[in-house]
């Protein structure tokens, strides 16, 4: 395997996406349907995270917010990393 096809799989793998997203704004939807839009801080290899400054949201409106919260990983049904864009 070439270092661009190693390197090329290293980019794909989730947990590194993840990990270049630190201090990024990212948005995450839990299985029960809840939204957080947030900096991402910190995540572990069980994608553990913790989010600061976080919106919750629900059907896309804001319903609270967070300094900081705690997400554990098996409760994450989907995570987009770059969410800067997000309204």
């Amino acid at each position: 395997m070439s270092s661009k096809d190693n390197n090329q799989q290293r980019s794909k793998n989730p947990l590194n996406i993840l990990q270049n997203a630190q201090n990024s704004i990212i948005l995450l939807r839990l299985k029960d349907g809840t939204e957080y839009r947030g900096l991402l801080k910190e995540i572990d290899a069980y994608m553990n995270m913790i989010l600061e400054n976080a919106t919750e949201l629900m059907d896309g409106q804001p319903i609270a917010k967070y300094n900081e919260i705690f997400i554990r990983g098996n409760n994450l049904l989907f995570i987009k990393p770059d969410a800067s864009q997000v309204s």
